[in-house]
């Protein structure tokens, strides 16, 4: 399960990478003046680095699930193995 978050997550980052560098060079290309070519990078640059910290806060919340998720099951493994010790003896 754990190589499948890992595809997710460089899918997710190559999707960022590329809406990013699409969107820099459509306006690049675009036939704006100078200081609108400016003003445009910049409010993409701020939607982007929005959009990278909402991504980080869902990934930190999805990680922290993760453990906890883990530790009960973990949990719950030395309960069996317990319980399967004190019968065998």
């Amino acid at each position: 399960m754990a190589m499948g978050r890992d595809k997710t997550g460089v899918l997710l980052t190559g999707i960022l990478i590329g809406g990013l560098i699409g969107a820099v060079l459509a306006l690049l290309y675009a036939p704006t003046s100078g200081k609108r070519l400016r003003r445009d990078i910049a409010r993409k640059a701020e939607e982007f680095a929005d959009d990278v910290e909402n991504i980080y806060h869902d990934g930190k919340e999805k990680a922290f699930e993760w453990i906890k998720e883990g530790k009960k099951k973990a949990a719950s493994v030395v309960e069996d193995a317990k319980n399967i010790f004190k019968s065998s003896t």
